[in-house]
């Protein structure tokens, strides 16, 4: 909670100005192994973006105590999301933000991994306030998810060191891995644009950059 309090002082101070400009604040998503990163650097440099995450830095350092810990696993995230909203915005002043994750996965991953340890109880279906965007937290312009085939997936995420128990529950299980992708489907009012991202890299870029330009160049 400090560093939620230490963010929100700062939040206040840094917006305290009359300059009302802002830029978009763009959002990535996407399941682990689907090309976030390498997309939103080179996207990041193109548009001369500020480039943010979820959980931000000022959290990281606490993140592996709860990585084994489903429950305070999500509170982690969800507060995480809330100190990133207040670190973002001063910055959307100056250069439009790109976001690595934000509360559509918070979200989507804990109702997938709910509704995996609870099979008597159906996904919530579309139109469900739990998919509904929170009235207390910071909207983005748009969020875009990168929709990857499992095979493509999995191939890229084999290059990577360190892979978190989440990860490793979206490799071993199916029915995981679609209710994920369901809960980021039926996200409301703040809605979720799925990009193919099996496609080469050009292309893929290309349909990010055609998402975006009305943002970025009005």
């Amino acid at each position: 909670m400090e560093i939620f309090l230490s963010a929100k002082l700062q939040y206040q101070a840094d917006i305290s100005s009359n300059d009302s400009k802002r830029h978009p604040l763009i959002v990535l998503e996407g399941l682990d192994g689907s090309g976030k990163t390498t997309v939103g650097k080179r996207f990041s440099k193109k548009i001369h973006a500020q480039t943010w995450k979820t959980p931000p830095e000022s959290t990281g350092h606490i993140r592996h105590l709860f990585d084994d810990h489903p429950v305070l696993r999500t509170a982690y995230y969800s507060l995480g999301n809330y100190i990133a909203a207040y670190e973002i915005q001063p910055l959307l002043k100056h250069a439009p933000v790109l976001l690595d994750r934000y509360w559509h996965s918070t979200a989507a991953y804990a109702i997938g991994e709910y509704a995996k340890d609870h099979p008597e109880y159906p996904m919530p279906a579309k139109g469900d306030p739990i998919y509904k965007w929170p009235e207390d937290l910071f909207k983005p312009d748009i969020v875009i998810f990168l929709d990857v085939s499992e095979e493509v997936r999995k191939e890229r995420q084999s290059r990577r060191k360190n892979v978190t128990a989440q990860e490793n529950m979206l490799n071993s299980d199916l029915k995981f891995r679609q209710n994920v992708i369901q809960a980021y489907k039926n996200m409301y009012q703040s809605g979720v644009q799925f990009i193919n991202a099996d496609l080469d890299f050009e292309p893929k870029f290309q349909l990010i950059e055609e998402a975006t330009k009305n943002l970025l160049y009005r």
